[in-house]
């Protein structure tokens, strides 16, 4: 039987005999020559495929988009005689249950007899569009032959369902239609799964409201409707209407009246043209050379039905991304964005249409009937237009008020209602010159957003600048917009209000004219820079900015929305980071990675997870094998492991791939587990032309300014290697896990083919057979890209590389430090630090029911509805069992390490964080303690690197150190002191330390702010990582440091000192009086660069003054004679020195050995051990009292040789002026009270 650890034999080099050598070289040589063919087969097929399907070129062209359109027409054809040969299979399958546990089983399912579904050659559509399209041409012929059957069945005899028969044969009806539809969706395959409303769905998820709702009418089918108008594929919006309607006759009303009107807007468009006597090419006039794109016209709705639907836009859930249609014709856009003056006539129009609906008619006389005021009715329009018209300052009036302001500022409006007779009241001027005025203006925003959507939907297709094109189109809406927003400020306006009645109305005309010649040039000067740059990326990322804008009502908007990009501030409702703030956060997060150990320890971290996941799903397999008698699980682990070493040569190869295009790449390209770039850095050249304007003040050019310096260095190479390394290293593993995923669904796919009998050709599974069935799956892991497409793979991926998005708290706590930008660095991979937390405790047996994920799948059972597994990558029983066999083998590797920690710290061999105290935690580590760290005879190892078990072992070893020296009933009482213990664990993590500082910044410690502020100083420039390590490779020993901001920055930066005149005054061992870390330029070099750190084991006599409990923080913060030392770091240092040479650590090795101490030591932690801990103090035992004997001598030996510093005279005199200023005080004193008592 084969297996896959199969190795061919093997011979030792040395006994090989010639001809073999000359054999493999032969080989050798064949199978080079065998991969140039391939490599030129490969090349060869491509280009034929290009040659034969032109979609597969970057830029389709016309020849690919006829392909597109035949693929539509000929696919639609194809699904439906597939749905009808089909369905008496599927129908069977359905009723049986084989259909859904082929879908649980394979993720799909899929008919054994399909003549007509394609084969080995589909026909494919590669546009979401155009598989829309596909799906109204599949019902619509699957609706004929509905039709056509009934009839033949009818002629043949056959006896129908009597009324229902009837009905579905007789004239159009909407039970006729609603029959249809029914029969349809039964019979066609696409209502099995994904069908052609999904393609809309999936390409624009805000459309999933009215899909799922089935409401043709949302006003998300309206933006859906001006996209694809925009497009000039007006088309699919019927089809979709007509999908969604199922061929009702509301549906085809709607498509109906839509048509006309693009008809009638098309002829009135090319009419003006030739009354224009337009000589050049226009695309209305010449409708038959134009593209589709080019005199792409919207249709123009019933104004009362857009009223209606502005208003489900501002008050329905799931609305307010929607558009409420359109009332401006093709004819009126152009002329008002050449003759700002017309729109006066604009809005008469759309007020005349409204007044002829009887629907808006009940409402104005309801008005009057019931009582109702203007506010209750017009509510939501009197808010947009005081917005409009007032901006920030709108919640300073009631509408009431400004109602009244618009009335005095009008003259008395006739119109003529539908009868005839005429109107002169409140509610027509209401009606003209608010509700129509935010009908327009709201619209035409509205369809700005909806057309720069359409603009980048076409970018690949057609020269979006072309004449009529999108741009065109563009530009004549929001200078539309821009007028009538205008034109609602003048009516507003103080001295309209005083003109007299008969002027107003060309004053209006002039004023607007005069106003509006200076924005129309602005907005043609920004079209035309985005037309003639060398590339496309401005005019798209001037689309793209269209696409995202919603509240622009004037230039002084557009302003206000380039200095919110770039400063930050509300944007579309949302608080949101300006560039300048996310750039140079970007410029601090670089500078932190900097360090060469950071990619080292996420290659290490991203590697030991990913190869575990394979071994953890073997091992729970294996362990609950007994109880399920499941071997298909430990097989697919074992496969899976066999793919992920096959995978590794190529992994190596797409990192090398991956980071040289990082490397020369653009930087929004670059996403890592640390920083994500988004497309929205588009707009940053259009930002930066504004910026040169004379509209951008001078505090705008200098945020600008600084924003683009930081941006630049976040697009630097060299500044950001260690990003781009990590990026590369994520997506090596994501592919190791692809293949993994591969390996896994071929090899139960071949068990299941197997055991069903359907495989002949082979005996067993085989490597030869699961490598055939890989490449058949190949397309369901991967995209064309090689980016992973799988659900399951990807989540694993994220896993793996700490990517997965916060929930719950932790995403509420990151948003809270997004909306505040100063707080952001406390928390800056917030991301990555909770991920690592999650998967330690996924690992830790307790802990583990602390994450829901673990939860959900422990208590999940396969046979039930998986939908609310789907998040973690589970579609199937076999995805349900894998993922139990997973969590079942981290668990037990989890428990094996816990006892294995346990014995480790019982016997001296593991340390863990040290004591809670900061300061006593760092004064330990400067006489030699190792935190967190694995004893192997006289070397320690820091175990920070060995993710995710380093927290476990940590977390062993505190709570023993605390049941050690608080007794063990004092841990038991206080778990919550033991858990705040523990903590310390997690925020020594470096993606988490923020949090700490964040509390000691707010805590009051006295000096942690200077350290703090330090901190991000010094962080804000370039390599501060890098920096650090250089530092204390060229400038050894740690140094003593005063409580200062500069100090702090000079330490991290130890590499300057070399240049400066005087350096940071060296630390010293109080025990020996040798430099701390008094390392080789080899050790300090490996311990800068490599995140595995090894270092010697303390002496006999340090280990001793460790468990001592002796309080050694002050011993150099005073001198004997009590001279303050704290602001004298200098002095400090001559200080330790002195004391170091009188031998301490040889003295504390000899009093270690005598058994009078020993007794003391044991004495102590028997009273600990007996919970008498708080009755005695450490000091209070005789070989603390030894101990500080031993520093008293020695800091009096150390002092008598230093105070004739010139620092300390200076000390001494200060303490002895202060002693003389108390003494008179005191005498001062008492004198004062013996005359106040005379």
């Amino acid at each position: 039987m084969n297996s896959y650890n199969e190795r061919p034999f093997e011979i030792n080099e040395d006994d090989k005999p010639t001809e073999f050598t000359s054999l493999e070289n032969s080989l050798s040589e064949q199978d080079q020559r065998a991969a140039e063919e391939q490599t030129f087969t490969t090349e060869l097929q491509e280009e034929s495929d290009a040659l034969e399907d032109p979609r597969d070129e970057e830029n389709w062209g016309v020849k690919g988009l006829a392909k597109e359109l035949g693929s539509i027409v000929s696919g639609g054809i194809q699904d439906t005689a597939s749905s009808i040969s089909t369905f008496p299979e599927r129908t069977i399958d359905a009723l049986s249950g084989e259909m859904q546990r082929e879908k649980e089983e394979k993720g799909y399912y899929q008919p054994e007899f399909d003549p007509l579904g394609g084969g080995g050659n589909p026909i494919i559509t590669k546009t979401w569009w155009g598989k829309l399209a596909r799906g109204v041409v599949h019902f619509g012929t699957l609706a004929g032959a509905t039709v056509l059957g009934a009839k033949g069945l009818a002629v043949a005899g056959v006896p129908l369902a009597g009324t229902a028969a009837a009905k579905l044969l007789g004239a159009p009806s909407l039970i006729r239609a609603a029959g249809i539809g029914a029969v349809s969706d039964l019979v066609s395959k696409e209502s099995d799964g994904h069908n052609a409303l999904g393609s809309l769905r999936d390409h624009y998820g805000w459309a999933d409201t009215p899909l799922s709702t089935k409401d043709a009418d949302h006003p998300i089918m309206m933006k859906v409707k001006n996209i694809v108008e925009g497009m000039g594929i007006g088309l699919i919006f019927d089809g979709a209407t007509m999908l969604i309607g199922r061929g009702s006759r509301g549906a085809r009303a709607k498509i109906a009246n839509r048509q006309q009107s693009i008809n009638t807007e098309k002829l009135a468009k090319g009419l003006q043209e030739l009354r224009e006597n337009e000589s050049r090419f226009r695309a209305n006039k010449n409708s038959n050379l134009s593209d589709s794109s080019q005199g792409a016209n919207l249709s123009v709705d019933d104004p009362y039905d857009v009223w209606e639907m502005q208003k489900k836009v501002r008050e329905d859930w799931g609305a307010e991304d929607g558009a409420a249609g359109n009332v401006i014709t093709a004819v009126q856009r152009q002329r008002a964005a050449e003759q700002a003056g017309i729109t006066e006539e604009v809005a008469d129009e759309v007020l005349q249409k409204l007044y002829s609906n009887n629907k808006y008619q009940a409402i104005i006389d309801s008005i009057k009937k019931e009582r109702l005021t203007l506010v209750e009715v017009f509510g939501d329009a009197i808010a947009a237009h005081q917005r409009i018209t007032l901006g920030r300052n709108a919640a300073d009036m009631t509408p009431r008020q400004y109602l009244d302001e618009i009335f005095q500022a009008t003259d008395a409006y006739a119109i003529t209602d539908i009868d005839g007779n005429t109107v002169d009241s409140l509610e027509t001027i209401t009606s003209k010159y608010v509700v129509v005025a935010d009908m327009v203006v709201g619209t035409l925003l509205q369809q700005v957003r909806d057309l720069g959507i359409a603009g980048r939907e076409l970018s690949n297709f057609v020269d979006l600048a072309d004449t009529d094109g999108p741009l065109s189109a563009i530009r004549d809406t929001i200078f539309l917009a821009l007028t009538e927003a205008k034109k609602a400020r003048i009516v507003k306006s103080q001295n309209f209000r005083e003109l007299g009645a008969g002027v107003k109305k060309n004053y209006l005309r002039r004023t607007l004219t005069q106003e509006m010649a200076d924005t129309r040039e602005s907005i043609q000067t920004i079209l035309d820079i985005a037309d003639g740059a060398d590339s496309d990326d401005l005019l798209m990322a001037l689309f793209e900015a269209f696409s995202s804008m919603k509240t622009v009502n004037s230039l002084d908007d557009f302003d206000a929305w380039a200095r919110k990009m770039i400063k930050g501030g509300e944007i579309e409702g949302k608080a949101q980071a300006g560039a300048l703030i996310r750039e140079l956060q970007g410029v601090m997060t670089h500078s932190v990675l900097s360090s060469p150990k950071t990619p080292m320890r996420a290659i290490i971290g991203t590697a030991t997870h990913t190869f575990l996941r394979p071994m953890n799903q073997t091992l729970g397999g294996i362990l609950r094998f007994p109880f399920t008698g499941d071997i298909r699980t430990i097989r697919t682990g074992l496969a899976s492991m066999n793919a992920m070493m096959e995978a590794i040569p190529e992994s190596f190869e797409l990192f090398r791939t991956r980071l040289n295009s990082y490397w020369s790449g653009d930087i929004a390209t670059v996403k890592t587990r640390f920083a994500e770039y988004t497309q929205g850095d588009a707009n940053w050249e259009i930002l930066g032309r504004w910026a040169d304007s004379d509209r951008a003040t001078a505090g705008d050019k200098a945020a600008y300014r600084m924003a683009n310096m930081a941006r630049k260095m976040n697009d630097n190479s060299f500044l950001t290697y260690s990003t781009k390394v990590m990026a590369a290293t994520d997506d090596a593993f994501a592919y190791i896990l692809g293949r993994v995923r591969m390996r896994e669904k071929a090899l139960i796919s071949a068990m299941d083919q197997m055991n069903a009998g359907k495989i002949t050709a082979f005996d067993d599974i085989s490597p030869q057979l699961i490598r055939a069935y890989e490449d058949f799956f190949y397309r369901d892991v991967f995209d064309a890209n090689g980016g992973i497409t799988d659900k399951a793979a990807e989540f694993a991926r994220k896993e793996v590389t700490l990517t997965q998005d916060l929930k719950g708290f932790a995403a509420n706590l990151n948003s809270v430090f997004q909306q505040n930008p100063w707080a952001k660095p406390f928390f800056l991979f917030a991301r990555t630090g909770v991920n690592g937390l999650k998967l330690t405790a996924k690992h830790t047996p307790g802990f583990n029911f602390l994450v829901k994920e673990f939860n959900d799948i422990a208590f999940a059972k396969a046979g039930q509805n998986l939908d609310e597994l789907a998040q973690y990558g589970i579609y199937s029983d076999q995805d349900l069992i894998n993922a139990k066999a997973l969590q079942t083998g981290r668990l037990a590797m989890g428990s094996a390490l816990v006892s294995m920690a346990t014995w480790a710290w019982m016997t001296g061999r593991m340390t863990g964080n040290g004591p809670i105290d900061r300061q006593k935690r760092q004064t330990w580590m400067d006489t030699g303690f190792q935190p967190r760290s694995l004893i192997f005879g006289d070397v320690a190892v820091n175990y920070d690197t060995f993710e995710p078990f380093n927290q476990i072992m940590s977390m062993v070893a505190d709570i023993g150190d605390a049941s050690l020296l608080m007794g063990e009933e004092w841990t038991e009482d206080n778990l919550l002191k033991v858990s705040l213990l523990l903590s310390q664990g997690v925020t020594s993590k470096s993606y988490l330390a923020g949090l700490q500082s964040f509390a000691d910044l707010f805590g009051g410690r006295p000096g942690q702010a200077s350290r703090i502020i330090s901190a991000f100083a010094n962080n804000q420039l370039p390599l501060a990582g890098i920096r650090n390590d250089l530092g204390k490779i060229f400038t050894p020993y740690t140094r003593e440091l005063n409580s200062g901001i500069i100090d702090s920055i000079r330490n991290r930066n130890l590499l300057s000192e070399n240049l400066t005149g005087g350096q940071l005054p060296i630390k010293y061992d109080l025990l020996n009086g040798r430099p701390i870390k008094n390392w080789d330029f080899i050790t300090r070099a490996y311990n800068a660069f490599v995140p595995v750190n090894f270092n010697l084991t303390p002496s006999l006599g340090r280990t001793f003054l460790f468990k001592s409990g002796y309080d050694l923080r002050l011993s150099v913060m005073y001198s004997p004679n009590g001279d303050n030392l704290t602001d004298s770091p200098l002095l400090r240092s001559k200080f330790q020195r002195e004391i170091g040479k009188e031998n301490l650590e040889v003295k504390l090795s000899r009093l270690a050995k005598d058994p009078k101490i020993i007794a003391s030591l044991e004495e102590m932690y028997n009273d600990i051990r007996s919970g008498r801990r708080s009755e005695f103090q450490p000091k209070d035992y005789y070989h603390n009292i030894m101990i500080g004997r031993l520093f008293d001598a020695a800091r009096e030996a150390a002092w008598i040789r230093v105070m004739n510093d010139e620092e300390a005279i200076i000390l001494s005199q200060e303490r002895e002026d202060k002693k003389i200023a108390r003494k008179l005080k005191q005498e001062s004193s008492a004198g004062n009270i013996l005359n106040i008592y005379k």
